[in-house]
């Protein structure tokens, strides 16, 4: 019975998968035909399915940025990016749109800021992860050499990989939390309106943000976020003129 179960969920599974690659293909000859309204249906509707990639978020970034929608073209590049964050063909896409946006808000021009974040962007916390571990494995082996016959050579591979362990610990600490406090997302309509408070009134009005700039998620409620941009402001701003970046 068992084995009759996972037959069943094994041909489900084989036969979901191949529906979205059909309709991915089918997303693919829209673009291609320059149907490009089809071809971001189809691209959403697999996400809606959840089902997601870094071509995914490439390909309905490009038929995004074909319809000037630079809002959603830069939350799907930034999206495929989070995925493949060294993907050259996203970056220079991603690069492409945020000269589209006007009065762009970004990080202020740092050395030491630019390096921290591009190199905080440049890998997943998997990949943190992944070069910890690989450096605990070797570090392992250098333990047991050095036990085993302590020359200098063994000792210096051995001090070499506790220290670089205690760098890929500490920076997939400083990525985690990176990630837990930094929540963003991409204004999506022109001339959103910023509230000092969430809800409608126009006496309490701060200012707009225009589609596509990037903003930071402080807390949110049903309807509404709380935003800090990279200019200093702060407010309330609508859920539905927004897409966040998770």
């Amino acid at each position: 019975m068992f084995k009759i179960l996972n037959i069943i969920l094994l041909t489900i599974g084989m036969t979901y998968a191949q529906d979205l690659d059909l309709l991915f293909s089918d997303g693919n000859k829209s673009y291609n035909n320059g149907q490009f309204d089809d071809a971001v249906q189809v691209y959403e509707d697999i996400l809606n399915q959840g089902f997601y990639s870094a071509d995914l978020y490439y390909n309905l970034g490009n038929a995004y940025y074909r319809l000037e929608d630079f809002g959603n073209a830069r939350w799907s590049y930034e999206m495929g990016s989070s995925i493949e964050p060294r993907d050259r063909d996203i970056i220079h896409n991603l690069t492409l749109v945020k000269q589209k946006i006007p009065n762009a808000l970004e990080v202020p021009d740092s050395q030491i800021l630019n390096f921290i974040n591009n190199f905080l962007a440049s890998f997943t916390y998997s990949d943190f992860i992944f070069f910890t571990s690989l450096i605990l494995f070797f570090y392992s082996i250098s333990s047991i050499f050095y036990r085993i016959n302590p020359s200098n050579l063994t000792v210096l591979f051995y001090y070499f990989f506790i220290v670089l362990f205690f760098l890929g610990t500490s920076s997939s600490g400083i990525k985690f939390l990176w990630e837990k406090n930094n929540n963003f997302g991409i204004i999506l309509n022109d001339e959103t309106q910023l509230y000092s408070a969430p809800f409608l009134n126009n006496d309490i009005k701060i200012s707009i943000f225009f589609s596509g700039n990037k903003v930071k998620i402080e807390q949110k409620t049903d309807k509404w976020l709380e935003i800090s941009s990279m200019d200093g402001r702060k407010g309330w701003i609508r859920l539905k003129d927004i897409r966040t970046l998770d």
